[in-house]
């Protein structure tokens, strides 16, 4: 298991460190006590529980009491159940224990421990939950043979330079919580200003082919999928001239007279060509005549459905697969041929157009990939993420930034937002990293302040190299492994300046 540990040293193996407000140990027998005066102060860490105890020297057949502040790290909220053992485990195999419920302040167990003889056991505080069992490993402590040898093997209390008290009762009320800063892979990068746009292959525009009204079985709304062919709605014909019902219910009547007389005029040529009376061409004239009264009538019917909403119409269909994006489509609205009827595309296939700052164009480079930065989130975009589509071939005359377009399929953001973003232009390197959001500018100044204790704290300078995603690349008074405060760093440096308005003492 991954583990770090904050400790000051006074002596091989167990540290401490001064806390000026707290109290001072009572009696021999532990039945209550504060903070420093001669106790012993460790803080461990877990992957998942941050210990933050407190105890007196330890001696063979008196009571010592252990006060854990048990934190989990992903909330930064007490530990609230369970039940914590704190355990001596001897050379010989022997063990001292003692097992200690949630005491009646939330996030503190008090286990009240007796050593069975004096030596130089291993010191384990075991918290065991709901969501598992969690082993701090406190290393070698001495358990002395008499109160005089504990009194005069008590650590003294240390000054520490800027030492800022920060209780675990007041960080457990507000939003707090702290990061280690590690060694990790950061590339340089430039502020862009990211355009996410539809990939071109991935939208189409559906026009109306005539102009004409809309007829469609189903009218299909923004979300909808359709596929390519779908046939959408059809589009019943207009016709110019300026003709209306009227004319063509004329047009009708008209046509229907002229087929009749056709009509008539074929039956009279057949009856005439029997008798011999007429030639059969004249006959073959007259069924000539009756089919072209027969196609004018068709034809004005047709005018007439047309302009009347009627027949099958022109058929309207998707270009492309994909879900409706903007549809304008409404049962009977007149439109114009050429008229944009739908939007169709995948919002999931995605362009992400970073423009870079005229004056930084030429450290664009060979990007590496891109982060974005969203207000609840950043999602960082490597090679594996995503394509290159364009480098950034020439400057926008429009917007003076230099276009660099990477392709990307997902739904974690939308065709037309703006987000801010971070171009990465070189290969990452090992860097001390910490989390942006540990970072205060006091007076012009980059600062953190930095966990050197359980509920101490430390104001340290750095200087910000660079940002990627969020984190930060700094340098200064800071090593590896050390703890920042990552959120609440404003309401530390508070405490700093105003220590009386937070407290001082713990709720033992």
């Amino acid at each position: 298991m991954t583990r770090s540990r904050l400790l000051v040293a006074f002596a091989a193996t167990m540290l401490t460190l001064s806390l000026p407000a707290c109290g001072v140990l009572s009696s021999s027998d532990e039945e209550a006590h504060g903070h420093g005066g001669g106790g012993i102060v460790v803080t461990d860490f877990t992957e998942a529980i941050e210990l933050f105890v407190e105890f007196r020297p330890l001696v063979t057949g008196k009571n010592r009491r252990f006060d854990a502040h048990l934190t989990w790290l992903d909330t930064y909220k007490p530990v609230t159940e369970g039940t914590l053992t704190a355990e001596l485990a001897w050379p010989d195999g022997s063990t001292d224990t003692a097992e200690a419920g949630l005491s009646d302040v939330e996030g503190i167990f008090r286990p009240l421990l007796t050593a069975s003889k004096s030596g130089k056991p291993r010191l384990r505080l075991v918290l065991n939950t709901s969501r598992g069992v969690f082993a701090h490993d406190l290393g070698e402590v001495t358990v002395w043979a008499t109160s005089e040898e504990g009194a005069e093997a008590a650590p003294e209390e240390v000054e520490i330079d800027g030492a800022i008290a920060f209780t675990k009762e007041v960080q457990w009320r507000i939003p707090f919580m702290t990061e280690a800063a590690a060694m990790t892979e950061l590339a340089d990068v430039i502020p862009v200003t990211v355009d996410v746009q539809m990939q071109p292959q991935a939208e189409a525009i559906v026009s109306a082919p005539v102009d004409g009204i809309v007829r469609a079985a189903r009218i299909y709304s923004s979300g909808s999928y359709v596929r390519r062919g779908q046939t959408l709605a059809s589009i019943s014909s207009t016709l110019g001239g300026g003709e209306d019902i009227a004319t063509l219910d004329l047009a009708i009547r008209e046509a229907g007279i002229a087929r009749d007389a056709a009509t008539r005029e074929v039956a009279r040529m057949q009856s005439l060509v029997e008798a011999e009376a007429v030639p059969a061409r004249r006959l073959d004239e007259a069924r000539t005549s009756l089919r072209y009264a027969e196609a004018q009538l068709r034809s004005a019917r047709q005018r007439h459905s047309a302009v009347a909403g009627g027949g099958a119409g022109v058929p309207v269909a998707a270009p492309i697969s994909g879900e409706v994006l903007e549809s304008s489509l409404v049962q009977g609205k007149g439109v114009q041929g050429g008229e944009q009827l739908m939007r169709i595309g995948n919002p999931a296939a995605l362009w992400l157009v970073a423009r870079v700052p005229e004056g930084m164009a030429a450290q664009v480079g060979n990007p590496r990939g891109i982060d974005l930065l969203l207000p609840d989130q950043t999602i960082s975009l490597g090679r594996g993420d995503v394509a290159i589509v364009q480098r950034g071939a020439a400057i926008d005359p429009q917007t003076r930034t230099l276009p660099v377009i990477f392709a990307w399929n997902s739904r974690a953001v939308r065709p037309g937002q703006r987000l801010q973003g971070q171009l990465r232009t070189g290969d990452a390197t090992p860097r001390l990293t910490i989390p942006a959001s540990a970072i205060l500018n006091e007076g012009g100044q980059d600062v953190v302040y930095v966990q050197i204790g359980g509920e101490t704290f430390q104001r340290r300078p750095v200087t910000v190299l660079s940002r990627s995603g969020d984190r930060v690349a700094a340098e200064g008074q800071l090593k590896s492994g050390e703890r920042v405060v990552s959120r609440g760093a404003s309401a530390v440096r508070a405490a700093a300046s105003t220590p009386d308005a937070f407290g001082h003492g713990h709720a033992h």
